[in-house]
């Protein structure tokens, strides 16, 4: 479980730091991640959990993190 969670915060990381959406592969190689099916699993269960966002686009799927919200966090 411990490894599941390491790739959860690089994936929140990378998405942190990318100014624009990124799609399962560009996650996938940012984190170095080696398996596509995996990245795509772990990145739409932290949808469900709300941590990042995704959204369905007509060719796959996009995710990204809501910096206003991440800010307002961190004041706290």
């Amino acid at each position: 479980m411990g490894r599941r969670n390491s790739y959860k915060g690089k994936i929140r990381t990378v998405l942190s730091e990318s100014p624009i959406p990124m799609d399962v592969e560009n996650v996938r190689l940012k984190t170095g991640l080696k398996n596509w099916e995996s990245t795509k699993a772990i990145l739409l269960e932290m949808v469900l959990q709300g941590t990042i966002i995704g959204q369905k686009t007509t060719k796959s799927w996009i995710f990204w993190v809501d910096k206003s919200a991440m800010r307002l966090h961190k004041r706290r």
